[in-house]
């Protein structure tokens, strides 16, 4: 005989077991289901003083249904120079600055000519009443009648006319006027050695005595005077 209340209890035990196992299978999805429930339903349901300390009184800002478009950002790349880069372009610099001075001296200091040459000799020579001749063949040997020159002797002789540091000294002129008596300037050393000639017999006749003054060696008095008559 089938007793009703066994029946009853498996019934309840078998729904109990299939209870467990639908929680056990959904538990962790009606859990997400409940928490999205009440996220959305407590801001709704709460007072005004709730929304507010929800968005911590930050503007609100309505949705639209506008389209923004935003474009792309411009970026700027610098190009840096290398360190060889720039090293090049500072000798480049130094290079173009040298050069620069360069032909500044060259223009300043160009050859004039002969015609040129020969006016200043001219000038120098009437300022110690001395022969143009004389002056210009002592110019023609000492230097070849070179217009701007640093170069030395081995004898320490320098400039166009060819003076010794003492000698210069004790007959220097500013024969161009520009405030300098240089050594190496034609102008200046052309006036210089026109007074010592002037100086020691040249200004009156005694040329052979004053070119030995010069440059004591008969044979470079007799050079100076072979130039002096072609002239």
């Amino acid at each position: 005989m089938i007793n009703i209340y066994d029946i009853f209890d498996r019934v309840l035990m078998e729904a109990s077991r299939r209870v467990k196992q639908f929680f056990k299978k959904y538990a962790s999805r009606l859990a997400i289901v409940v928490i999205v429930l009440v996220s959305v339903i407590s801001p709704l349901s709460g007072s005004d003083h709730t929304k507010a300390s929800l968005y911590d009184g930050a503007p609100l800002i309505p949705l639209t249904d506008e389209i923004v478009t935003v474009g792309p950002k411009k970026v700027e790349i610098k190009l840096t120079e290398s360190l060889y880069q720039a090293e090049q372009k500072a000798k480049q610099e130094q290079l173009a600055a040298r050069q620069s001075v360069i032909l500044a001296y060259n223009v300043k200091y160009a050859d004039p000519g002969l015609a040129v040459k020969r006016e200043w000799a001219k000038k120098a020579a009437s300022a110690y009443n001395i022969d143009w001749k004389i002056l210009e063949a002592v110019w023609r040997v000492e230097s070849g009648m070179r217009w701007k020159t640093y170069v030395t002797s081995y004898a320490g002789a320098m400039g166009p006319c060819q003076f010794m540091p003492g000698t210069w000294r004790g007959y220097a002129q500013d024969g161009n006027g520009d405030g300098i008596k240089d050594v190496s300037d034609a102008r200046d050393c052309l006036f210089g050695a026109a007074k010592l000639l002037a100086v020691n017999g040249a200004a009156s006749g005694n040329v052979v005595n004053a070119l030995l003054r010069y440059n004591y060696s008969y044979a470079y008095v007799e050079k100076v005077l072979a130039i002096a008559k072609t002239l």
